[in-house]
């Protein structure tokens, strides 16, 4: 495997699939209609130079739906996106997995809708949808033409109103999910490692175990257990809708109080379980991969949640270090010192915990010992010199021109305005995320640096070779 290939497949690949979001139920056809660039309004900013408004409008049916409507008739096409308060956190000690196989048991029917009949009902009218699951939060989401309003609300409001959850669609869909898990976890090199490293980073959080959870639990259940969960989880008071593109507010409040308005709240949650991390417990293993052809170096440090006002400090940190080969730490491993193949990283924060990861690729005579010097130097000079302006304003940049990436299609709107909501009770959370890292300062980077990446550094080594990797979940 070349250094070039294996860069991509940690880049855009392994690594995503360990700390990001779950697997796509399909793959995601294209389409012009959410492809297309939308203009959102924009304003002058004297700091930044740029600022976005995004015309969000809201309304709350009673039983606890939240919808929120953003018109933008510049193509004739919307999307729809109906985003669920659970993730693989929400789930308990030995029944784990469950979050994302109701992504799977979404599309296995519902009284009017026979099984797959939302995936092939959408794409008949030109349209795709999708959904995924992640540590916080499952997302189901329908890109469709304009005319399409009502086929996309009917669909979402039946299988939430009538799923069918029999043993035989559970069946099917438990055998779905090894088969995913073979084919997309334990068949991809360094993927079972860093999942079962991250699980054992974050003991004391909801993030103990992956996201697609343990085959044995799977196993261990019967299909009442399934619906159980179903109706804790699966009800319009635990879920937000946003439908961005070429409707209009009047004619969405209207259908979605058709679709959705009969439809009774769910049952009542478990508590939030406790946090017990414990951010100081050391972390330092050596495992083999028989699947991988080079080693893999990953470095961490604990940081913040999500909402912690460090949060946003931390992301431009992580930044400055890690994103891009002109960051710091990899201008120096890749080019000047020639240790590595690839270094990369980024501040990660999930609603209930959070971490600086790095990743190395190492040269075939490069020594461990040499490419953590390197990154704690280098975070030591943080530490004691602080960052220039420069610096800092270019981070800075690059978090505006996300925005401007996300802010662009009718479905990264709605993905913002839907996690906003959900997690800031904020639709414009991704607008308001803007405003806070132009508040950051150098000084707030350096403070930030001694306060987090201390001498607790976390660490896995990936070796090539060696047995058989233990099933993900099992530490």
């Amino acid at each position: 495997m070349s250094h070039r290939s294996l860069r991509r497949l940690i880049c855009t690949g392994t690594l995503a699939m360990a700390v990001g979001a779950g697997a796509m139920t399909t793959p995601t056809p294209a389409y012009a209609g959410d492809d297309a660039p939308k203009r959102a309004k924009k304003k002058k900013s004297a700091k930044s130079g740029v600022t976005f408004d995004l015309p969000v409008q809201e309304f709350t049916l009673q039983n606890g739906l939240r919808v929120y409507v953003v018109e933008d008739h510049s193509t004739p096409a919307f999307n729809m996106t109906l985003i669920y308060d659970v993730g693989s956190r929400n789930e308990v000690p030995g029944k784990t997995g469950f979050a994302h196989l109701f992504e799977h048991m979404m599309f296995e029917g519902s009284k009017n809708v026979p099984p797959m009949g939302h995936l092939t009902f959408v794409q008949r009218v030109g349209g795709s949808n999708n959904a995924g699951t992640s540590f916080d939060q499952t997302i189901y989401y329908n890109n469709l033409p304009s005319q399409y309003l009502d086929l996309g609300l009917w669909l979402e409001s039946d299988r939430l109103r009538s799923l069918e959850i029999t043993s035989e669609n559970f069946e099917n869909q438990r055998n779905a999910v090894k088969e995913e898990k073979a084919m997309r976890m334990d068949n991809v090199p360094y993927s079972a490692a860093i999942q079962n490293w991250l699980a054992e980073a974050w003991q004391g959080t909801g993030y103990d175990h992956p996201v697609i959870g343990s085959l044995e639990d799977l196993n261990s259940v019967e299909v009442d257990y399934v619906q159980q969960f179903f109706n804790q989880y699966y009800s319009t008071d635990n879920a937000v809708l946003v439908l961005v593109g070429d409707v209009t507010f009047a004619e969405v409040q209207q259908k979605v109080n058709q679709y959705f308005g009969d439809i009774p709240k769910g049952q009542a949650r478990p508590p939030e379980r406790q946090i017990t991390l414990d951010p100081k417990k050391p972390l330092k293993k050596t495992v083999k991969d028989p699947l991988a052809q080079q080693a893999l170096y990953l470095y961490g440090w604990h940081t913040v949640n999500d909402k912690h006002a460090d949060r946003h400090a931390l992301d431009l940190l992580g930044n400055i270090l890690l994103v891009g080969d002109s960051a710091r730490i990899p201008k120096i491993l890749q080019d000047e010192k020639k240790l590595v193949a690839f270094a990369g990283g980024t501040n990660f924060a999930l609603r209930d915990a959070g971490l600086v990861f790095v990743q190395a690729v190492p040269l075939p005579d490069s020594k461990i010992e040499d490419i953590t010097k390197v990154i704690q130097d280098e975070v030591k000079k943080v530490q004691k010199k602080g960052i220039k302006k420069n610096e800092l304003q270019k981070a800075i940049n690059a978090q505006v021109m996300q925005t401007v990436s996300t802010l662009a299609t009718n479905q990264g709107r709605a993905m913002a305005i839907a996690s906003g909501a959900l997690f800031h009770n904020d639709p414009k959370y991704v607008l308001t995320e803007l405003e806070r890292y132009q508040a950051v300062t150098p000084a707030d980077i350096k403070r930030v640096a001694n306060t987090y990446l201390n001498d607790n550094l976390l660490s896995l080594e990936i070796q090539p070779g060696g047995g058989a990797m233990p099933a993900m979940g099992g530490l």
